[in-house]
């Protein structure tokens, strides 16, 4: 009679406890400041637009380059653009213009309140960053890669559908997942150690993870997933971690089989957003061969070069 006592009360407290972190998930605590492209010696300017949806301040970064092609950086869920800076540095120095921003309820960007249409919200947020890029005077002149890793794999992935200009290519580093349902309780069972004892074992785990799941999800409202991107030119590649315990190769192969001329490679050492830092050579070989190479082939610039030689 005690242990099924225990059990549901471990069960009732699992509920409220899932409730606060999928809400902390997409709205986690403020960050501390992290380092700024200064401090790796690179250019800097700001970067402050306000959401076409909402009205949410958008914070993020402009390093200029040699341009003309401008590669745009969205961090992982929990993190801020600082956490991007090795990649920032990696694409300025191959030449190009580098945006960064820091993702809405994280680093210096506002924060909302919303419980709902989150990967709406998220991707509407990428669609406003691109129009301004267009519109700025320093970056608008040539084409638009998109650099997206783990979470901001879904968003910059269900963008390029709604672009009316569209992107010259994509890198989706540590995501997206095939199966976002399990995926999230997956999440749920990696985090397993962090939460109270009631909740780490038996009903009250299983209670958690179902309910963490569900509510995620819910409050996500991904629909038509993988979206068709059979109308865009848009170049794909996706990269995995052969040692990611967030979002596994298993997640990710299945979402990049959708689109036939994608490009995939698993980093062999990775863990989850780190193939720079374990499998440095190779990834930054692959990485910038690969935007490269999509820029040059991008139906614009084509077109331009084309129309130049002539």
């Amino acid at each position: 009679m005690r242990a099924t006592l225990s059990a549901w009360k471990a069960a009732a407290a699992a509920v409220p406890l899932a409730a606060r972190h999928a809400y902390e998930l997409y709205h986690p605590p403020q960050a501390k400041p992290g380092r700024t492209p200064l401090s790796k010696g690179l250019p800097l300017r700001g970067l402050r637009l306000t959401t076409s949806r909402d009205a949410i301040p958008l914070s993020g970064w402009v390093v200029p380059g040699a341009g003309p092609h401008t590669v745009v950086v969205c961090h992982g869920m929990g993190r801020t653009m600082s956490s991007t800076l090795g990649h920032i540095e990696m694409l300025h120095r191959a030449g190009w213009h580098v945006v960064a921003y820091d993702l809405r309820n994280h680093g210096d960007s506002g924060r909302d309140r919303a419980f709902g249409s989150m990967a709406d919200r998220y991707t509407g947020d990428l669609a406003d960053v691109l129009r301004w890029v267009r519109a700025d005077p320093e970056l608008g002149g040539g084409e638009i890669a998109l650099y997206a890793f783990s979470f901001s794999t879904w968003v910059a992935l269900s963008v390029l559908a709604r672009l009316d200009r569209p992107a010259a290519a994509l890198v989706c580093d540590s995501g997206p997942m095939f199966d976002i349902g399990a995926g999230l309780q997956h999440f749920a069972r990696v985090r397993r150690p962090a939460l109270p004892a009631a909740q780490r074992e038996g009903a009250g785990h299983a209670v958690y993870r179902s309910c963490f799941g569900a509510l995620c999800r819910r409050m996500l409202a991904v629909r038509n997933w993988p979206p068709d991107l059979s109308g865009t030119p848009t170049r794909l590649m996706f990269v995995a971690g052969g040692q990611d315990p967030l979002v596994p190769e298993s997640q990710i192969a299945p979402v990049a089989d959708r689109y036939p001329r994608a490009e995939r490679w698993t980093a062999p050492n990775a863990l989850h957003m780190s193939a720079l830092r374990f499998d440095r050579e190779e990834y930054e070989e692959r990485v910038l061969a690969f935007l490269t190479g999509a820029f040059a082939a991008h139906p614009t610039t084509a077109h331009s070069e084309a129309a130049t030689d002539g």
